[in-house]
């Protein structure tokens, strides 16, 4: 006895271009959400234009498009248009947007790392290297060019030389005196930095032995990081520029999104479409459903 195919399931076949004998052949008593995810996955489009029209939950959409498998996903970004693509971007995590920085060359990234705020490239950096290391790659001139600051108060400065470790006070005193280090010497000493003019306290300051500013930046930028956003994003993309190439992308992660997106949207469409299928799969579907579910005509399921 062979297998027939009621009225209803004649329609419906009818309906999705199947054969009769192809309907019983290749689904039997399958279930109609079955056979609409099997032909959805052949590429039917009648099947996708269905699935369209019956499926409002993101769970059935995961189920009947496979949006759980990335390539698929990269079968319907790799389909929309820039600006559509560009909005699924907001739906990743920062550990995914990182994934693009991948694609760029080191140069590139430097190029790009210039143009950041430089309180998130602080973030990247510090995320990169210790304190420690940080203080020990400044240059004398962006020593010099950090005293010479008007943000940096005085207070803190003053509040921070008088707590030198005693070797680096030795070396500050007889540096600026010509004098034994003594308590007397000392004493004069700050007196007379107290006594200063800003314009002047701040020339003093950059003048000063690169080892003592060293050894004060540390001690200032540990009270109060936020004093490193007064280097410019030219001495941290140095640092940067000393690491590979994937040791440097991996503290990009502290970038504000926005950040990332803007450089991924710097990406050719294929390698953006790369990275945008890291997408959470039930975000994915929910962001189809909202409005988007016309991409999924022509798209071809893996």
């Amino acid at each position: 006895m062979s297998l027939v195919i009621d009225a209803n399931m004649k329609l419906f076949a009818d309906r999705m271009g199947i054969t009769s004998s192809r309907m019983i052949r290749d689904y039997g008593l399958k279930t109609v959400d079955e056979i609409i995810e099997a032909e959805a996955a052949r590429g039917n489009q009648k099947a996708v234009s269905y699935a369209q029209e019956m499926y409002n939950s993101p769970a059935k959409l995961i189920q009947i498009f496979k949006l759980a498998d990335v390539e698929n996903k990269f079968v319907i970004l790799h389909k929309m248009d820039d600006r559509t693509r560009a909005q699924v971007l907001p739906l990743l995590d920062n550990n995914d947007l990182v994934m693009g920085m991948y694609f760029f060359t080191q140069d590139k990234l430097l190029e790009m790392l210039m143009e950041v705020d430089i309180e998130e490239l602080v973030r990247v950096v510090l995320e990169a290297f210790p304190l420690e290391k940080i203080v020990e790659m400044f240059t004398e001139e962006d020593l010099a060019m950090f005293f010479q600051n008007d943000k940096l108060e005085r207070h803190d400065v003053m509040e921070n030389l008088k707590s030198l470790p005693q070797d680096v006070m030795q070396k500050f005193i007889e540096g600026v005196t010509g004098k034994p280090a003594t308590a007397e010497n000392q004493g004069n000493l700050f007196s007379m930095l107290e006594n200063l003019p800003d314009d002047k306290f701040r020339d003093f300051m950059s003048a000063i032995d690169p080892d003592v500013q060293r050894q004060l930046t540390f001690q200032l930028t540990k009270d109060k990081p936020e004093y490193l956003t007064l280097f410019e994003n030219k001495t941290y993309v140095n640092m940067l520029s000393t690491m590979m190439k994937q040791d440097m992308v991996k503290p990009m992660v502290m970038l504000d999104k926005e950040t990332l997106i803007n450089m991924n949207l710097e990406l050719p469409d294929d390698l953006l479409s790369i990275v945008a299928a890291q997408v959470d799969t039930k975000k994915f579907a929910e962001f189809l459903l909202d409005g988007h579910m016309d991409i999924l005509e022509g798209a071809w399921m893996i």
